[in-house]
């Protein structure tokens, strides 16, 4: 009998990488937790509470080694940068500073991943998963809070593990997402939930969805894939229109791909950046008639604004920051947190 495909990065992925010097765009902010969660942040690029504010937002979900870590920050100001003044682009820490994948860094790269592969697994089954990161972080508390801001429109991106984050957040009953992008995307995430990669595709229905996967990423988030054709088929498109295979890249060339290094990875980059935007661009504002049912919530409410059975949110009361910080204005209860220089 075979084995099931190991969860998340399959073999030979990218390691970590530190994040490239320099200065970024975004700004980071503190918001408060729900339902006893820590403090949760955001780094945000693009305008909130200013005269011409934002109107929609894109919600990132990082891979398994943290928003800090890579090429994160730097891809969430290119892609704002791309989408325009319209735009907030927004990056959780949804880990709270304690990464899926948190390798042990006086050892050698290689063993440091192996080792820290059983951790990262009883993670992501066990603290990282729909209840906490999607029901909880993004719908009820992040995506409220923009909403409070002016935002009225939402799109979502993930990387690695992050992509399993945005398929889930498409497939939720409400669709506050318009679309969703997936970049070395990890669908088998859902193995550790008792679910499948297609059980997943078949939840996200018809909402749109680009997925951007690496050579050495699971057949079926490729072109001929049954992923891919249940997607397109739902959405009535080519398989192409939902998923283009990079396969020259390895999975984490975004994220993790060392560009200064590489030509290739800076091209596949640049082209991943605009492939995302572009489809952003075309499909955010636009959902989808059909309610798929998501795979770990039932309910069905339909309204404007999320509501969980037994969430402690009240349906028209989105998250009170604690701390946050503005593009332009600044009032006296706000607090100027910089952004790092990574």
């Amino acid at each position: 009998m075979s084995l099931p495909p190991p969860p998340c990065c399959p073999p030979s992925s990218l390691p970590a990488l530190s994040a490239p010097a320099g200065t970024r765009s975004g700004t980071t902010i503190i918001i408060e937790g729900l339902d006893g969660a820590d403090f949760l942040d955001l780094y945000i690029v693009g305008a909130l509470d200013t005269v011409n504010p934002a109107t929609k937002a894109v919600i990132i979900y990082s891979d398994v080694y943290g928003e800090k870590s890579g090429n994160h920050r730097r891809f969430a100001d290119q892609l704002q940068s791309s989408l325009g003044p319209e735009y907030v682009v927004v990056l959780p820490d949804f880990f709270r500073g304690a990464p899926a994948l948190n390798p042990i860094k006086f050892l050698p790269e290689q063993v440091a991943n192996v080792l820290g592969a059983p951790a990262m697994i009883f993670r992501l089954k066990f603290t990282y998963t729909f209840d906490p990161v999607i029901k909880r972080d993004s719908a009820n508390t992040v995506v409220p809070w923009l909403k409070s801001k002016g935002i009225t429109e939402f799109a979502c991106v993930g990387f690695c593990y992050g992509g399993w984050c945005a398929g889930q957040s498409l497939a939720l009953p409400e669709k506050p997402f318009s679309c969703g992008v997936g970049i070395h995307p990890s669908f088998n995430v859902e193995l550790l939930h008792g679910g499948t990669e297609e059980q997943l595709a078949e939840a996200i229905g018809s909402t749109p969805i680009l997925l951007l996967p690496a050579g050495n990423d699971r057949e079926t988030l490729k072109p001929g894939g049954e992923c891919v054709r249940m997607l397109a088929g739902a959405r009535g498109v080519n398989e192409e229109d939902v998923s283009v295979c990079f396969d020259d890249m390895i999975h984490g060339w975004v994220t993790r791909g060392d560009d200064s290094k590489s030509q290739g990875v800076l091209n596949a980059q640049k082209d991943a950046l605009k492939r995302c935007s572009d489809f952003i661009l075309q499909n955010i504002g636009t959902r989808s008639n059909k309610k798929g049912a998501g795979l770990t919530l039932d309910t069905s409410h339909d309204s404007e604004t999320m509501e969980f059975p037994n969430s402690p949110l009240p349906p028209q009361s989105p998250s009170t920051p604690l701390v946050h910080t503005t593009h332009g204005m600044i009032d006296d209860d706000d607090v100027m947190i910089p952004a790092e220089i990574n």
